[in-house]
């Protein structure tokens, strides 16, 4: 009998969660706004930083069809649940929006730099560790993409793709992160930083050597394959945030980095809050 490759397999097994799955019911849009109060409520989200229409303009947009996409493979989620685990739309640590646009933000300083001041600015700035959240829509079922530096010159990442649903076969990849930043320069990328640098540059290295090359090498001899799933601690297949977060958790040894948290899934907007208070990232800039 012939073998099927894992990523046709992942595919078939994929097909048929998707097949039994529920889809949203209308029901669970039909107060919507109050949810958007409760996070207020909450102080999840800042009224001032993202205005009610324009959190209501992004949840019909992009935080709907995803949560829809979403709810195919996880029938057991809710919108309110969805929204929870992706804080709203909005980062955790700064409450800005992560799907506000460069057009939309307030003219600032540092928002005025021409795209290629940006690039060269990124570029010059970041180092071995940081982490990089990415504002935008991306087809992953939950909201921005999360990335890390595995070097002082390139950036690890899981990019995902249109089909992340069914799962993507050998989905991570490096890239200098000039070419990678060219390639986000149209939406808003926060970088993350710990201020323990040998910390940091353990984490790299450890990042490097598990989810690209097993010896630091240039070349690729790891392949993961890229599904969104809520177990944690298993490292394929695997996905953006997912990585992020196994990186500092597994590769800073036994040092109390990370909380200890149920097997659900990391999204982007909540990174930061999943470290404890000695070792919380701070904000270097957005770029």
């Amino acid at each position: 009998m012939k073998k099927l490759k894992i990523g046709t397999l992942m595919s078939l097994v994929t097909a048929l969660v998707l097949l039994t799955g529920v889809s949203a019911s209308a029901d669970e849009f039909t107060n919507v706004g109050s949810l958007y109060d409760k996070a207020v409520s909450e102080n999840i989200i800042d009224p001032n930083l993202y205005p009610k229409t324009n959190w209501e303009k992004d949840e019909r947009s992009t935080m709907r069809p995803s949560y829809e996409q979403y709810k195919k493979y996880d029938s057991s989620i809710n919108y309110e649940s969805w929204l929870k685990t992706n804080n709203y739309g909005v980062m955790s640590d700064t409450k800005l929006p992560i799907l506000q646009t460069k057009e939309e933000a307030p003219s600032t300083n540092s928002m005025l730099r021409s795209s290629q001041d940006n690039i060269n600015a990124f570029c010059r700035e970041t180092r071995a560790g940081d982490i990089l959240i990415v504002g935008g829509n991306f087809p992953t079922g939950v909201i921005g993409h999360a990335a890390i530096l595995n070097a002082d010159g390139y950036v690890l990442e899981m990019p995902g793709g249109p089909n992340w649903f069914w799962g993507i076969s050998d989905n991570n990849r490096q890239l200098p992160k000039r070419q990678w930043i060219t390639n986000h320069i149209k939406e808003w990328t926060s970088v993350y930083r710990i201020r323990n640098t040998g910390l940091a540059r353990q984490v790299a290295r450890y990042a490097d050597t598990h989810f690209y090359n097993t010896y630091g090498g240039a070349t690729k001899n790891i392949h993961i394959n890229y599904l969104v799933r809520s177990n944690l601690k298993v490292t394929n297949p695997n996905y953006c945030s997912k990585l992020v977060w196994q990186a500092y958790y597994f590769g800073s040894g036994n040092l109390p980095v990370m909380y200890g948290i149920s097997d659900s899934v990391v999204a982007p907007t909540g990174l930061p809050a999943l470290f404890t208070p000695a070792y919380a990232p701070y904000q270097v800039g957005r770029y």
